[in-house]
């Protein structure tokens, strides 16, 4: 980057802030009777956002989208079958955080929280005896980790690894938040010693952020990342790669990290060495039958996001190797499980675009997970059918924690030490109520087995209200042929089953 699009140094930033009251003030002991880790290590939780192992070649994906992460499987347990939570953000975190489902957990809609008698029933409250820090560049997933503060000793906003957002002062001091929000609330809020200086910095700081972007902008000639594609709060994942590998080694051990970083989530504003990698690859998806609630996509928007999306995993799977790289190198990777996973897929087909339709179609249910244990040489490759909620409770049994018996979740292979025999994986989408508090449009899902039963109900798209697709997961990976028209003697006994989960959701009030 050249000199003149550089960004302000923190230290050029003092020198203009000196005109300022800015007290130098301690920031919060955040590390006060920390003890060293010991025996106990460390665990790292990254989270890469709408990310399907669908897409992903380490899965068999044609497209070759993740070269690093071949590699460095080698060292990793890979696990094959691994299962979302839900199909967008809220749910499907809040299952990952905490190891129940949302039948459990209740965050079904856009920017819920936890039920309120579950706040406890989360991955930071189980880990007390650990340092817990946790940061995400989503806002819905920052409403989650909000809810849990109480056990959260080092929580960072979601705006504080943008590029633009209303968070001046999150942005220029990430290394000293504490005192950087003292200083600012008092100079700018309280107006002490009666100046003001508000408007002068911020235009100051408006000039910083214009020359940054615009020199980002020849890096993404796609529009540099940002969240949902308003042109506002643009980040990158070099950034948040640098933060984190700085950040991480100086962290008191024990600790237990969770960080959910947006990309490969839409807009698929990938790198420039990235952009059109893959086109004209001769890439044909495998054409699938159009879903009664699809929003009517054209097939070259379709194809050309696809793609677009194949190319952003380009990126992530860059930045993820440099970061393992630093960490490797640094030798944190001796004493910390590292865990790398989503909160759900993407969906290109059926005439359904991203994850916002209620749907658990394999794109967007089918998520990957990789578990780096330390000092680890060989791959392992795990084909057992896997759920969102098994990864806290493996964590708990890996750091010598007590397993609560409010999770759903079990010990994952290889580590469980009685495996459970084979069981039902089941999650829903709760879109709408009636007067009583009655669920009156959801989508549920239940895998049985080698089948998946998807069951609609209530959404005005669909005749008779109401629509059920039966596939054979062994037989018919895609999905692309509903079974239910002929084998209801298979799906009745399934459908039982959830409308026996939805009495007791109801009931429950």
């Amino acid at each position: 980057m050249s000199e003149n699009n550089a960004p302000l140094s923190r230290r050029e930033f003092l020198k203009l802030a000196s005109l300022l009251p800015l007290s130098l003030l301690v920031p919060r002991q955040w590390f006060q009777g920390v003890t060293p880790a010991g025996d106990r290590p460390n665990i790292l939780v990254l989270v890469f956002d709408a990310w399907s192992a669908e897409n992903i070649s380490l899965y068999g994906y044609p497209r070759r989208t993740t070269p690093n992460i071949e590699r460095l499987a080698e060292s990793a347990i890979v696990y094959h079958n691994h299962h979302a939570g839900g199909h967008f953000t809220t749910p499907g975190t809040a299952s990952l955080l905490t190891g129940t489902t949302p039948w459990q957990h209740r965050a079904f809609k856009h920017n819920d929280r936890v039920a309120a008698s579950k706040v406890q029933h989360n991955i930071f409250h189980a880990f007390a005896d650990y340092h817990r820090v946790a940061y995400t560049h989503n806002p819905l997933a920052n409403t989650l980790l909000k809810q849990f503060l109480a056990d959260i000793e080092q929580h960072y906003p979601w705006q504080y690894l943008y590029l633009e957002s209303d968070r001046l002062v999150t942005t220029l001091f990430k290394n000293d938040l504490d005192t950087a929000l003292i200083g600012w609330r008092r100079a700018m809020k309280r107006l002490d010693a009666g100046h003001a200086y508000t408007l002068y910095l911020s235009q100051i700081y408006e000039n910083i952020k214009k020359r940054h972007l615009a020199g980002l902008l020849p890096q993404f000639p796609r529009d540099i990342p940002n969240y949902n594609g308003l042109g506002l709060n643009y980040f990158t994942l070099e950034e948040g790669i640098d933060w984190l590998a700085g950040l991480a080694g100086g962290l008191p051990q024990p600790f237990l990290g969770y960080f959910h970083f947006l990309p490969p989530h839409d807009p698929y504003n990938t790198r420039r060495e990235f952009v059109d990698a893959f086109a004209g690859d001769g890439y044909s998806p495998v054409e699938k039958p159009l879903h009664p609630l699809d929003q009517t996509i054209e097939p070259q928007r379709m194809r050309r996001n696809h793609r677009w999306y194949d190319e952003f995993i380009l990126y992530v799977d860059a930045e993820f190797a440099r970061l393992f790289d630093i960490l490797e190198n640094s030798g944190l990777l001796e004493n910390t499980w590292l865990v790398v996973t989503s909160d759900h897929g993407e969906m290109f087909e059926r005439g359904i675009l991203g994850h916002i339709m209620p749907v658990f179609h394999q794109p967007i249910s089918h998520i990957p997970l990789m578990i780096f244990p330390p000092g680890q040489r060989e791959r392992v490759d795990i084909y057992d059918r896997t759920f969102a909620v098994d990864l806290l409770p493996t964590l708990l049994h890996l750091s010598g924690n007590p397993i609560p018996d409010w999770t759903e979740g079990s010990v994952l292979p290889p580590f469980a030490p009685n495996p459970p025999a084979d069981r039902d994986l089941t999650t829903l989408q709760v879109e709408g109520y009636y007067a009583d508090g009655s669920v009156a449009q959801a989508t549920l899902m239940l895998i049985r087995g080698n089948y998946k039963i998807m069951w609609y109900f209530g959404y005005e798209q669909l005749e008779d209200k109401e629509f059920i697709e039966l596939y054979d997961l062994a037989a018919d990976p895609g999905e692309r042929h509903n079974l239910y028209p002929q084998r209801r003697d298979l799906a009745e006994p399934m459908l039982a089953t959830l409308r026996e989960k939805l009495d007791a959701l109801n009931n429950a009030g």
